[in-house]
């Protein structure tokens, strides 16, 4: 009998069930004074890499996605513990902006009406959807994931408008949309993957075209007193395929005296008579550097910007970084669709807002639904994490990120690598008919550490392709990475 539970034990071990592949399930629970946040009935769901908070009282948002002790978002110090009655008799200085994790419905330019009872844009957004209490609860989805819930009130469009000569809000004559957005999420076990299914319902009886827009407000300085924005950024894979209505590859939604205005206004004088100021400010930015590797964009945070910049993601995802911890958040969208409508032609923007304490925003786009009454339509995101080696990222996929891809040199396979999933590299090498020739154990890699790939084969000239995967404790595996060697050997 003990023989056999030594042979149990050493097939356990084998498969790498135990020690650094095991997997932490993950767990939610509904926790009062969260993070000393003056919140009651927090949704908290943690595994052994990730946490992620959802504040029903706070629009539902999730104010925390956090990479071990790492964190991604930045939450309102003034609005913690607060909450607000769901009306949309709201001015432009009443927006209720708690951090984190929040939506509008798009477009965005038609949810209110003028004086002359035009469709036009307010600001703040819709209230019901955006800021007020969401109903959140604990489900199950149909595979067993443990699901959190959450649900808005109906929103009524055009929302009022403030009216600030005559100090009184401008009412529509008529409601002619009502909209209700749902979201279910669930981490995936033994990952630091959240997946993220976005539904926007149409309640009212009339036929509608929306979609919406979810951002993430990210942290974009390491301590209230500095502004070293240049640390935390944004990377965007872009196309020649793929251009903006107005046939630009991206464009920047502030102008130079925009800017200007803007920074005299709320963060130094400024004098136009003075070379150094209109040199230093007089222009659309410093912080959109461009592209920093081949099809790749990155915008970082500038305390002296409000402005976006709207790019069309070309391969599904968006990244922010904190450089100063080497902690990547992505998000994996929906594949761009041609064929669709987007609000202002793209499916990525990047805010860089002086509100408040400042933050970097991520925005997603969903294309623009046509939706007769009853009818819904749901989008797809997955957020992950992972630590990275090195910079800037020039591939994400649903196993890990990449910013150096796989090469070989002189017998030597390097890459360098964040990976969302618990378990251990498996390089694969084939040969020019797939015939599989050698299979590689590196070693145990997880989210929260980066993984650099530096393994020496022997020659063969018959090795052609070459993939790098991630084994989970299933002993599923997950493709990170893959090569094809340009000659039928291993010395390129």
């Amino acid at each position: 009998m003990e023989s056999f539970k030594i042979f149990v034990l050493s097939i356990i071990l084998s498969l790498g069930i135990i020690d650094g592949y095991s997997q932490t399930d993950s767990n939610i629970s509904i926790i009062n004074n969260y993070n000393n946040w003056q919140w009651d009935s927090v949704f908290v769901a943690k595994n052994k890499f990730i946490s992620l908070v959802i504040v029903p009282k706070a629009a539902g948002r999730i104010l925390e996605y956090n990479l071990g002790n790492d964190k991604s978002l930045w939450v309102n110090p003034k609005l913690t513990g607060k909450s607000f009655a769901p009306t949309d008799k709201v001015k432009r200085s009443e927006w209720r902006n708690f951090g984190g994790y929040r939506l509008v419905p798009l477009p965005v330019g038609n949810c209110s009406v003028d004086k002359n009872g035009n469709k036009t844009k307010r600001w703040p957004p819709p209230a019901i959807i955006g800021d007020s209490p969401y109903k959140t609860w604990i489900s199950e989805d149909s595979n067993g994931n443990q699901t959190i819930e959450v649900e808005s009130g109906i929103q009524d469009l055009p929302v009022p408008s403030f009216d600030r000569k005559s100090q009184e809000f401008i009412f529509p004559n008529k409601i002619d949309e009502q909209l209700q957005y749902k979201r279910s999420l669930f981490i995936k076990e033994g990952t630091s993957l959240v997946h993220i299914k976005h539904t926007l319902i149409n309640k009212g009886d009339k036929p509608v075209k929306r979609g919406i827009m979810t951002s993430s407000q990210h942290i974009s300085r390491s301590k209230p007193e500095l502004t070293d924005g240049q640390n935390y950024v944004a990377y965007i894979p872009f196309s020649e395929r793929y251009k903006l209505p107005n046939g630009k590859q991206y464009e920047i939604t502030t102008t130079p005296e925009l800017r200007w205005r803007y920074i005299n206004k709320n963060r130094l004088p400024l004098d136009k008579n003075n070379p150094e100021h209109v040199k230093k400010y007089f222009n659309h930015g410093t912080n959109w550097t461009g592209e920093v590797a081949p099809g790749i964009f990155e915008v970082h945070y500038d305390y002296y910007m409000m402005g976006g910049l709207h790019i069309i993601s070309s391969d599904s995802w968006v990244c922010y970084v904190n450089k100063t911890n080497n902690t990547a958040f992505a998000k994996i969208l929906e594949p761009y669709n041609s064929k669709l409508d987007y609000e202002f032609g793209t499916n990525i923007s990047i805010y860089s807002s002086g509100l408040e304490t400042g933050y970097l925003e991520t925005e997603v786009r969903t294309p623009l639904y046509d939706l007769q009454p009853g009818k819904k339509f749901n989008y797809i995101e997955i957020h992950a994490a992972a630590k990275v080696p090195s910079l800037p990222i020039i591939s994400i996929n649903k196993t890990g990120i990449i910013t150096s891809k796989l090469s070989v040199l002189n017998n030597t396979i390097n890459g360098k690598y964040g990976v969302f999933i618990n378990g251990y590299a498996l390089l694969k090498l084939y040969s020019k008919s797939g015939i599989l020739i050698e299979s590689i154990k590196i070693k145990n890699v997880n989210p929260l550490e980066s993984f650099i790939l530096n393994e020496s084969i022997k020659q063969n000239s018959e090795i052609v392709h070459i993939k790098l995967f991630v084994v989970d404790m299933n002993q599923s595996e997950h493709l990170l990475d893959s090569y094809t060697c340009k000659k039928s050997n291993s010395n390129n």
